[in-house]
């Protein structure tokens, strides 16, 4: 198997970050891995807003046609990401939070784990207010974590294959939702133990804006599915 002909489509959801989206794209930009393309999906603006017009300025910057910048009319992350799935070309998603960068190897170490494993994570350091690297359990995770315990899977390091991305509109805990779900489906979970990707730490983050409640709301929800 030609590993380096894996296609891998990134989605980039954006409604607030856009000063930080020309980094994310550059980190793209850098991988070794070059067979993917990019989706960076407006939401939450009038179209051909500011925030639409700096995307597209950027993608012409860089002059990569398989940069695509669209327009969603749909409200809310996790509608717009199964929207954007919809435009995807490629059998494997790759997730990258607009505020958040890759590691040049990223893609490329990444993928001789895709026909093994169903999501495939990596480990990541804080940049930005804080710069500490996350404990998370590595290697083959199923028999290892407690899913309802804590989310072990870094949204921005993660790929996952076409088929299984959808995602519910749950307040700011989207991604994780969707972990859960996977891992009662008997979907397989490998974290890479290898810093591939950069999760930037500031003021209107998830990180600093989270509500201890909605996690509890969520693990409520999925408690009865896995007792």
């Amino acid at each position: 198997m030609d590993i380096s002909n894996t296609g891998i489509s990134i989605l980039i959801p954006l409604y607030n970050g856009i000063d930080y989206l020309e980094e994310s794209v550059y980190s793209i930009i850098l991988q070794t891995h070059k067979k993917w393309e990019i989706i960076i999906g407006i939401n939450g603006h009038e179209e051909n807003s500011e925030v639409e017009k700096k995307a597209q300025h950027i993608k012409e910057k860089y002059g990569d046609k398989n940069i695509i910048v669209k327009y969603y009319t749909t409200k809310g992350k996790a509608n717009t990401l199964n929207e954007m799935v919809k435009d995807t070309f490629y059998d494997f998603i790759a997730l990258l939070d607009v505020d958040d960068v890759w590691l040049p190897t990223k893609l490329e170490k990444q993928t001789p784990y895709l026909y093994q494993y169903d999501i495939v994570g990596t480990r990541c350091v804080y940049f930005g207010e804080k710069s500490i690297s996350p404990p998370i359990p590595v290697g083959f995770l199923n028999h290892q974590h407690n899913f309802l315990h804590y989310n072990p899977i870094i949204n921005s390091s993660a790929i996952i294959k076409k088929q299984d991305a959808k995602w519910n509109d749950i307040p700011q805990l989207v991604d994780y939702d969707m972990w859960l779900r996977l891992s009662y489906e008997k979907k397989t979970f490998y974290n890479i133990d290898e810093i591939l990707c950069k999760h930037r730490i500031h003021k209107t983050s998830f990180f600093n804006n989270t509500n201890d409640n909605h996690v509890d709301q969520l693990k409520s929800k999925w408690r009865p599915f896995f007792e």
